[in-house]
């Protein structure tokens, strides 16, 4: 046997401690690895009870970027609300928006649509780039058969003729073409599925889920004769509105978030907590609208971590309603971006730097400010007393010049409207009142008692506010020192516009309509209840006016033209409004609905009349003066009442195309042309 020495004994006993500890560490990473897998695979404990959650509203603060879990949470709560609560927070209401500031077709010897901003153009169920015209084309029963909506491709003859060579059809049969942008040989045509909400009608409550989409259809226009499909989109959800600038097409889509399958009239506690739980199994991607590019399976638009929900919301508050800005390169589809918010719309309004969103909220407008920047960010909230109203077109009633958005708002609350202008700018996430009118140093109102607004428009560093009652106040304001709004001027005279149009030289056009004016009192008339301000205005039929405001402090009627018994949809859609202006010199074209009934010995017959008025005003004569130059009177080839509402017009040069309906008409500017038609 071998004798170990001490040092050797030492070193063995040492030897077989480190293994023991090498043992014992090794046991205990492996009993620790084992113990956090357990704990990996510990899903958190199922509610056994629905918490407290707050009925569903809209909120009139700041948003934030809260992250994946709260943005879930938040529209989870409230898809939960809705159902169980049907929480009613308001109804929309608005309008179309409206028409351009002046010099818009200076370069172009053929008009194009009238919007609201230079730069900004804007869907019409017309577009035409000098060669072509497009036609969104109504769904109409012909023979006993449906005829579904369409696109017109006509292209101009040498002699101004037009031919039809395309008919583009939709990808749904049922659908509704709700406008047209042409730009670079390309054609989107927007349509809707299912019911049709957009901000130019009554918007859904946004807890209602519809099932519908946004359908957009890219064509290559080329060779005009034969357009080449090269994109079908769908989009999850209902468009309120959309814009273009350049190549890129702007949409903003409203998504009420949803959960099939749940048991709406949910009563026990057991049944609403079975609600509550298909809700938090939903998973994420099924929350956000899709996307569907030339028949793929879809991709969400937004991811939940990317939508802003409102600084204000507690773990209880919820809201499943959602936006989103989305941009679209109509020639590359590849280059799409788009933002999300929770938050309801109204009025959309953009200029060409920013997007704007207006809603009601307890008798205030709520304003979202979203930039145009390559992440379409968020920027800024703000708010100001009373509501946009919905007389004429409400964006008119928002405007942005050097970094300022002035809105006009009206406050109902006390009986009789009192109005406010509001100057806004950004600081930080807040957009904040600056200047207002009227003001201490100016505090005389806006409108006399009980006089409503109809009319709003603003143009560069001056705004026109018409106020009516039983008279019509023109005012011009003052805006060029933003936190100081002024009243320059007033003009008092019988009628009202619906809308007003900037011209050169300081110059203003109004349409609207003509009141009779035995109905109004003279000055220092004595009202008692016998007297004719108890009497009902009357309206006596559409009013054409030419106003000189070279000097604000003293608006002046130049002249005007007034046709009885007749409306024009320019009163409450701009788009109905064509102008060609060539350096001052105005061309103008409006549609006329004529209306009156015809007696005989048997009864008594009601009879329509539609028309293309054609007027001039040049703004660099000595004298401007409004004159009609023309009046082109059409008649359908179908007896049957077409309404007038959608009429547009075209003006190249010395020839006027006239669409109605479906169908185009052919003459020129000079008076005595021949009527050609219709193709």
């Amino acid at each position: 046997m071998v004798q170990l020495t001490t040092q050797q004994h030492r070193s063995n006993i040492g030897n077989q401690l480190c293994l023991v500890i090498i043992a014992m560490i090794i046991f205990t990473l492996v009993a620790c690895s084992s113990d956090n897998k357990e704990v990996a695979n510990l899903e958190p404990p199922r509610p056994t009870f629905v918490p407290e959650i707050n009925e569903a509203t809209s909120f009139s603060g700041p948003l934030i970027r809260a992250g994946q879990n709260s943005v879930g949470r938040f529209i989870r709560n409230g898809i939960y609300s809705a159902t169980n609560h049907y929480a009613i927070d308001q109804r929309f209401e608005t309008a179309v928006p409206v028409q351009p500031t002046a010099d818009q077709n200076v370069t172009n010897d053929f008009s194009t649509t009238n919007t609201q901003e230079v730069g900004v153009d804007e869907a019409d169920r017309i577009k035409y780039n000098g060669d072509t015209l497009y036609i969104a084309a109504d769904s109409q029963w012909h023979l006993e058969q449906q005829v579904p909506a369409h696109v017109r491709v006509l292209e101009r003859q040498t002699d101004f003729s037009l031919a039809e060579t395309a008919e583009l059809p939709l990808t749904d049969n049922y659908s509704y073409i709700d406008g047209l942008y042409e730009q670079n040989e390309h054609l989107a045509v927007l349509s809707n599925t299912g019911q049709i909400y957009t901000l130019y009608t009554f918007a859904p409550e946004p807890w209602l889920p519809l099932e519908s989409q946004l359908l957009l259809d890219i064509y290559d226009t080329s060779i005009p004769a034969s357009p080449l499909v090269k994109n079908k989109i769908k989009i999850d959800g209902t468009m309120l509105s959309s814009r273009r600038i350049g190549d890129y097409l702007y949409i903003v889509n409203g998504y009420t978030a949803s959960v099939n399958g749940l048991n709406t009239s949910a009563a026990s506690e057991k049944e609403q907590l079975a609600n509550y739980l298909a809700i938090l199994d939903t998973p994420d991607s099924d929350l956000m609208p899709k996307i569907y590019i030339d028949g793929d399976e879809g991709t969400p638009l937004n991811q939940p971590a990317d939508c802003m929900i409102p600084q204000q919301a507690s773990e209880q508050d919820g809201y499943a309603h959602l936006l989103t800005i989305l941009r679209i390169n109509m020639t590359n589809i590849s280059d799409i971006s788009s933002s999300c918010i929770s938050a309801v719309a109204e009025v959309m309004y953009m200029s060409t730097d920013n997007l704007y969103l207006t809603s009601t909220s307890e008798n205030q407008t709520i304003l979202h400010k979203i930039s145009l920047d390559s992440e379409l960010t968020y920027q800024a909230t703000g708010a100001v007393d009373g509501v946009i109203g919905w007389r004429s077109a409400p964006n008119l009633r928002l405007s942005e010049y050097q970094n300022s958005l002035r809105i006009v708002s009206s406050d109902y609350s006390s009986g009789e409207p009192i109005h406010k202008l509001s100057v806004l700018q950004q600081d930080g996430d807040q957009l904040e009142v600056i200047g207002t009118l009227p003001n201490e140093a100016a505090p005389e109102p806006i409108g006399k008692p009980g006089e409503d607004i109809y009319a709003v428009r603003f143009f560069a560093d001056r705004g026109y506010i018409v106020t009516f009652e039983r008279i019509d106040p023109l005012y011009v304001i003052d805006l060029a020192l933003p936190t100081n709004p002024k009243l320059l001027g007033e003009l008092e005279i019988p009628g009202f516009s619906n809308y007003l149009h900037p011209l050169d030289n300081g110059y203003l056009l109004g349409v609207g309509q003509q009141v009779n004016p035995r109905f109004i009192p003279e000055e220092g008339d004595i009202l008692d209840d016998t007297n004719v301000e108890d009497e009902p205005v009357s309206e006596e039929g559409m009013k054409v006016s030419l106003f000189d405001i070279t000097d604000p402090s003293n608006p002046v009627e130049v002249n005007n033209l007034i046709y009885p018994q007749s409306y024009t949809p320019v009163e409450h859609d701009y788009r109905a409004l064509t102008v060609l202006n060539t350096g001052g010199s105005y061309k103008l074209a409006m549609p006329l609905e004529t209306w009156g009934v015809s007696k005989t010995e048997e009864r008594r017959i009601w009879w329509t009349q539609n028309s293309l008025l054609l007027l001039e005003v040049d703004t660099t004569s000595v004298t401007p003066e409004l004159i009609q130059r023309n009046k082109l009177t059409v008649k359908p080839e179908t007896e049957h009442y077409i309404y007038g509402g959608q009429d547009r017009s075209v003006i190249h040069g010395q020839e006027v195309y006239y669409i109605h309906g479906n169908q185009v008409w052919h003459s020129q500017w000079v008076e005595g042309g021949d009527i050609l038609g219709p193709y």
